[in-house]
């Protein structure tokens, strides 16, 4: 036998052996070419639908799901769509914080919170620390937060009018506002006496001039008055008077000609009286 014969028969053999490309040979021998084409056909089918039953499993769950501690960096993949909801997480909650620091006036802390969410960004090795990192993050804001909350109660006691003895001496109109400036940005110990009036009652107008001459001679004591649709309060019918006292009422007088003392009318002198009689001045 020539060497081309040798040759020729050795190709032909080997050709006849492997019918597939090289990089299968180790495959699943169920994949082989030398499998009937009916059998590829029905695994195909069935393969396919089990993909089908997976898309609708997953388009099908509910939004209540708990993403996993573990980091990864995979693009692709069920690993991908953990990577992008973790990087999704972190984005909120540093958006959530920017705002938050943003209203309560932390802009000047920026710098460092900067440098936190650079760390926030760089994967972790385990989910043990990412969890320790985490926590480390959430006491360093809770620090901060707590100190602006500090110096926003010091700014507002501030604010607040310290003058022991501060005199009034007049009935202010006031807007719901003012009725709550009247209450609040006083010292503790001042006794605010709120008049619930209506412009339209004769009554009312009694009670309100009475009031004037009785702040007069109260200048320690604030009254203010406020139309009753601003109050809101159905279940009062003006006249009415409310007392307050660190901001709590602790008086009310209602239908108040009713309940001055019996045989005298409503004057300055007997409404001061009722006003005594109910330990608001």
């Amino acid at each position: 036998m020539s060497a081309q014969e040798e040759f020729n028969q050795l190709l032909n053999s080997n050709r006849s052996q492997f019918t597939s490309h090289p990089e299968d040979h180790d495959s699943d021998p169920h994949f082989s070419d030398d499998e009937p084409s009916s059998r590829l056909r029905s695994r195909q089918t069935v393969d396919s639908s089990d993909e089908e039953a997976e898309a609708d499993m997953v388009s099908s769950r509910t939004p209540n799901y708990h993403i996993p501690n573990t980091v990864y960096e995979a693009n692709t993949g069920p690993k991908g769509v953990i990577a992008d909801a973790q990087a999704f997480e972190r984005a909120r909650k540093k958006s959530f914080r920017h705002t938050f620091l943003s209203a309560t006036g932390l802009n000047s802390h920026s710098a460092s919170y900067s440098s936190k969410s650079t760390r926030d960004d760089v994967p972790l090795a385990s989910g043990d620390q990412s969890s320790a990192s985490e926590d480390d993050d959430e006491a360093r804001f809770m620090s901060k937060w707590r100190q602006s909350r500090m110096h926003e109660l010091q700014d507002r006691s501030n604010r607040r009018p310290s003058p022991r003895g501060r005199r009034f001496g007049s009935v202010q109109t006031v807007d719901a506002v003012g009725y709550l400036d009247a209450i609040e940005k006083v010292t503790p110990d001042t006794v605010v006496v709120v008049c619930i009036y209506d412009h339209e009652s004769g009554d009312s107008a009694i009670v309100e001039e009475c009031l004037v001459t009785i702040a007069r001679r109260q200048p320690t004591t604030r009254f203010v008055k406020m139309h009753q649709d601003i109050a809101e309060m159905d279940h009062i019918t003006a006249p009415a008077l409310l007392a307050y006292r660190g901001g709590d009422v602790f008086a009310t007088i209602i239908d108040v000609l009713h309940n001055i003392p019996r045989g005298r009318s409503c004057s300055a002198d007997s409404l001061e009286d009722l006003l005594k009689l109910n330990c608001v001045l």
